[in-house]
């Protein structure tokens, strides 16, 4: 026939073959339909409607499944019916009933028959086998021949095709699809081999895609013409032809890091330059390398989303901390530290700092009433309570403390001012995943200055940073805690008058030294940024 190509594939059926199991597994976005079986056997398959149905039909074959009825209900499968027929006992027939009506490939792997239900669904799914399944219903034996083929209809991707090939010579094989699609077919000179490959109610131009993949092979549509060749060699056919410039308006991407990747897709003819003015990328190249360049813009420039990260700095009296409600080991909460690290001081001298933690709350705003109350008692001082936003995967800095300058001499012996910063430090670069969840990483940093060091001229800078990656829900809070230090306050009373006179006045006042641990706790509350 001419509507179909069909090289006839032979098996031997010495001894018959024995149908062992049926498996249908995900395979990507479509479903695999295998019929294994211990021996080579001949199958034929064709689909009905009303509803959807795909029958295969073997030959030469048996089975201890003939006369089940197996519910399936996954991968566009609902369900599997394994019958025989009364004037042929060698002739098995496997029924699967679709939710759909899809196309499907067909091919033969090792002893296996193999049908692909092209049903497009992402979603993975368990592997089921017949062998151990729930047999539903017994159905009856089948006492007519096997139904012809239905007639394929027309789809808008091209006329469909059924193809069973054995060694064919891929030549003869791109005439015939030439010939039976329309089109005038070019093979390059290096275009040579034989192809196996069983395909059934597909478009020609999907059959010529998978036969030319199988060889290794690829092709390239020009106007009236398809250029079969291997990628290489059609690569540089596109060097030979003529050159045109065009020019990419980037409305998100900068140039500048997006010419780095057009450069790479270049071919030896073509050149690529930045326009800063209009944000533009200019490419002069051959038609079939902007095409891939206008793909790649169109897929790298698109809107960055953005996180408005709030920080806020508290510190408190360290026995308090523990009443906020913070999880510390994070345990039964959807955010879970990744990882933490923590560098201090060796020999601190002012500040004492603890373990390092990390936690989580669910809003701030659940224990921001119990830090104004401690606020108001003087046991917690909310140092800085910066906002900043930031874009995806772009480190975003805050940094809240003093900066003083210290006087010291060059090598010269002359005078000048060396300036230090002191306070608290935050470098966040925030990472947004498919599930809007959003991974950050954390460089924590809190330094204080000894006052009696730096009037001294030796000024000493107590610091103590943290690094950590934590993985957080949309609005929620992480908590970095640890930073403990030890307050000393010292105290005078006594009699009025008599304790401020010189020599005589330390009988008539006492001084009161007192040390409080005070703790730094900082809060960053990550939200993305949606323009509706």
């Amino acid at each position: 026939m001419r509507n179909i190509l069909i090289l006839s594939l032979v098996i031997s059926l010495a001894g018959g073959a024995v149908i062992k199991d049926i498996v249908v597994a995900s395979e990507g976005v479509n479903t695999k339909l295998s019929v294994v079986a211990d021996a080579p056997f001949v199958a034929n398959s064709f689909s009905l409607k009303n509803p959807a149905r795909v029958v295969i039909d073997c030959s030469g074959v048996s089975s201890s499944l003939v006369g089940k009825k197996f519910a399936v209900n996954r991968g566009g499968v609902k369900e599997i019916t394994v019958t025989g027929f009364t004037e042929q006992s060698d002739l098995i027939r496997v029924v699967a009933t679709l939710d759909n009506d899809y196309s499907y490939l067909t091919l033969t792997e090792e002893n296996n028959f193999v049908l692909t239900v092209l049903t497009g669904q992402a979603m993975p799914f368990a592997e089921w086998h017949s062998v151990g399944s729930e047999i539903v219903a017994t159905p009856t034996l089948e006492t007519n021949v096997p139904a012809p083929t239905p007639k394929p209809t027309a789809t808008i991707t091209g006329r469909p095709i059924s193809i069973d090939l054995e060694n064919a010579d891929i030549l003869t094989v791109l005439r015939a699809l030439a010939e039976y699609s329309g089109m005038n077919i070019v093979a390059g000179k290096d275009v040579k081999g034989t192809v196996t490959v069983r395909l059934h109610n597909v478009p020609w131009r999907q059959a010529l895609d998978i036969i030319l993949k199988a060889s290794g092979y690829a092709y390239r549509e020009d106007p009236g013409v398809i250029r079969v060749d291997t990628a290489d060699n059609l690569d540089k056919q596109d060097y030979d032809l003529p050159t045109s410039s065009k020019i990419y308006k980037l409305e998100f991407a900068d140039p500048a890091k997006m010419l780095n990747k057009i450069a790479a897709m270049l071919s030896p003819k073509g050149k690529a330059n930045v326009d800063e003015r209009t944000n533009s990328i200019v490419v002069t190249e051959v038609d079939p390398i902007h095409n891939k360049i206008e793909q790649l813009v169109k897929l790298l420039d698109t809107p960055t989303p953005q996180v408005e990260i709030m920080a806020k700095v508290v510190d408190l009296d360290a026995s308090t901390s523990k009443g906020l409600g913070i999880d510390w080991t994070l345990k039964g909460l959807e955010s879970r530290v990744i990882r933490g690290e923590i560098v201090s001081n060796q020999n601190p001298s002012i500040v004492g700092y603890s373990i390092f933690n990390i936690g989580t709350v669910p809003s701030l705003a659940q224990i921001n009433m119990f830090i104004n109350m401690l606020e108001e008692n003087g046991k917690a001082q909310t140092i800085s309570s910066p906002r900043i936003t930031a874009v995806d995967n772009i480190q975003a800095s805050i940094l809240g403390g003093q900066r003083f300058g210290i006087p010291t001499r060059d090598i010269s012996g002359n005078t000048v001012i060396q300036f230090y910063t002191v306070g608290t430090k935050l470098e966040v670069t925030p990472h947004i995943n498919s599930l809007e969840e959003i991974t950050m990483d954390i460089h924590a940093e809190v330094s204080e200055l000894d006052r009696a060091s730096a009037l001294a001229g030796r000024p000493i800078i107590t610091t103590s940073e943290a690094d950590s990656k934590v993985l957080v829900k949309d609005g929620n809070t992480v908590v970095i805690g640890g930073f403990i230090r030890r307050k000393e306050t010292k105290s005078v009373r006594g009699i009025p008058i008599l304790k401020s006179i010189p020599i005589l006045g330390a009988l008539f006042r006492e001084t009161t030294t007192t040390f409080e641990d005070r703790e730094l706790l900082i809060f960053i509350t990550p939200t993305i940024i949606r323009n509706y």
